[in-house]
């Protein structure tokens, strides 16, 4: 079983909090053993299992948002009966979780998603973890996280499971010309620092500027290969997948939406085909 105890190493002193927000009982699990992965890999840190409630009686918010809450209801339950099923599944995975697991707390608040996960996402540590369930829930935690925080985020696809044995010990980083790459490379050093592979991907042209971003992984003292790759697909986020893949990586590290998200959602864009198609968690930072 797990030690539940918040904040707290083993030695008694505190350590650093990785906050996992559980948007869901399906993926509840899965979140989880992505946060315990990215624990692992730095060491000297415990996790807190977040679950917003959020009960359209106690929200103050516009009434379409009320109305929405109350009208998902029919499909997904109750909010008080949505947050028991995450609660149920996060003691089905504490049962079955590695001795060596670090401490994991579960902590539930009743409000708003986007102003909950927003203040507590700043209040983390080192890095939220959000599996990417595709319910109003999950919707509104990554915006929080991604626009309103000033943390990275890894992004859990639903579907994925670790392998026994694995570790965020092959990672590929995306490099392009923007502040949010840059900010992406700087905020993943701690698990770059002791991956035993790192590979810097470039689509685009050998003498492209975002080839300086290469910098901060030399001034880091993180070994790595470069690869740069001409674009050969149209959508760039499909192609930068599939390099992460041919280099073996367990987790991707990039920006996130260069542009707003409304721009992307009409016009298509990098971040939105990558949370679309992505089979590996994704670390981002926008």
């Amino acid at each position: 079983m797990v030690d539940r105890s918040p904040g707290k190493a083993a030695s008694g002193e505190q350590s650093i909090k990785i906050l996992s927000v559980i948007v869901g009982a399906d993926s509840t699990a899965t979140c989880l053993n992505a946060a315990v992965l990215a624990a692992q890999s730095v060491g000297d840190c415990t996790i807190e299992a977040l679950n917003v409630v959020v009960d359209p009686g106690l929200l103050v918010a516009a009434s379409e948002e009320v109305d929405m809450q109350r009208l998902r209801e029919h499909w997904e339950g109750t909010a008080s009966e949505r947050s028991a099923a995450c609660h149920t599944a996060f003691v089905a995975w504490t049962a079955g979780a590695a001795q060596d697991a670090p401490p994991v707390a579960w902590r539930t608040i009743v409000g708003d998603e986007q102003v909950v996960v927003t203040q507590e996402a700043n209040n983390a540590d080192l890095l939220v973890v959000i599996a990417h369930e595709r319910n109003m829930d999950g919707g509104d935690a990554l915006h929080a996280a991604l626009f309103d925080s000033q943390k990275p985020v890894l992004i859990v696809p639903v579907s994925w499971k670790p392998q026994p044995g694995q570790s965020f010990s092959r990672v590929a980083a995306g490099l392009s010309d923007s502040d949010a790459a840059r900010r992406a490379i700087e905020a993943a050093t701690p698990w770059l620092e002791v991956a035993t592979d790192v590979t810097a991907i470039r689509i685009g042209d050998a003498g492209d500027p975002a080839l300086k971003l290469e910098a901060l992984l030399d001034d880091a003292g993180i070994a790595h290969q470069l690869h740069v790759v001409p674009r050969s697909h149209e959508n760039l986020g499909q192609q930068l997948l599939t390099e992460a893949h041919l280099a073996g990586a367990d987790k991707l590290v990039t920006g996130a939406y260069r542009h707003n998200q409304l721009i992307e959602w009409f016009a298509g864009g990098t971040t939105r085909h990558l949370l679309a198609k992505a089979d590996i968690p994704l670390l981002m930072v926008r």
